[in-house]
């Protein structure tokens, strides 16, 4: 069975991908340790509450949703991003709010500035690791194999919706552009910004008692994600990550700025 196989272009960008997706949180992680000495506890609980968040709570929503209204939803593409964006604000911000209230009051993780960051981080960087690195680790290891020939022995073996399945995923492989990969790398650097930029908002909002940062930063969230999915098919690629990292910027600006106003003159 003859297979095809991919390119070393594609197979670069995986790579790409995995470096960045992979090492771009483990590095932010040591180096801000190492400048500030926050805790890399609270780098792992950011992780932990996003895989509570994002993966169990909110894919859970989703079953339940999918299976009320799918129909619905599958026929309404501005309906489905407007959900989509919807489900991911109020599941993740939720779930750094009350990390957020609990830790800032902990006795052993207290959450301070420094370990605001270290929180967000751990949460950026989870959802890169597991949404990204995961996924090209395993696009390169197929990719390997495919080229190697042994992959096409193996689905040889298979039989009916297993081995249609396995074809159809190796034809999306083949078939994805080189650039694709090397996006998917780029765009995690956006989000674990994102990321670190929400986070900071809703800890100064719990701190400082300001119910409106915390607002932002759903509205904020919600606004990334619907957009990104609502222009899919309007925008191309490039167009795509660039709408990301303006939308990235003005969170992260206003993040900085909120930052600047009650936390500048304490750390002075």
């Amino acid at each position: 069975m003859e297979l095809g196989s991919v390119s070393a272009a594609a197979m670069a960008g995986m790579g790409f991908s995995v470096l960045v997706s992979v090492g771009l949180p483990v590095f932010l992680m040591l180096y801000w340790r190492k400048r500030t000495k926050a805790k890399v506890q609270l780098f792992f609980i950011g992780g932990l509450i996003f895989i509570l968040s994002a993966m169990v709570l909110e894919q859970m929503c989703h079953m339940l949703v999918f299976g009320l209204a799918g129909d619905m939803l599958q026929k309404n593409f501005l309906l489905t991003a407007l959900y989509g964006g919807l489900a991911a604000a109020v599941f993740e911000e939720t779930g750094r709010f009350f990390a957020a209230k609990i830790l800032i009051k902990h006795k052993r993780f207290t959450m301070d500035n420094d370990g605001a960051l270290m929180y967000g981080i751990g949460h950026g960087g989870a959802e890169s690791i597991l949404l990204v690195g995961i996924a090209n680790i395993n696009n390169l290891t197929t990719s390997v194999m495919l080229n190697s020939g042994s992959l096409a022995a193996q689905v040889e073996e298979l039989e009916g919706s297993v081995k249609t399945q396995a074809l159809q995923n190796i034809q999306q492989l083949l078939s994805t552009p080189a650039s694709l990969f090397y996006m998917a790398g780029i765009e995690r650097v956006f989000a674990v910004i994102l990321q670190t930029a929400l986070t900071a908002l809703v800890y100064l909002g719990v701190k400082h008692a300001k119910k409106q940062m915390v607002l932002l930063a759903y509205l904020g969230h919600f606004l990334v994600d619907f957009l990104v999915v609502a222009l899919s098919g309007k925008l191309n690629i490039l167009a795509a990550e660039c709408l990301v990292a303006a939308l990235t910027a003005a969170v992260a600006g206003a993040a900085f700025l909120f930052w600047q106003k009650y936390e500048h003159d304490k750390e002075q």
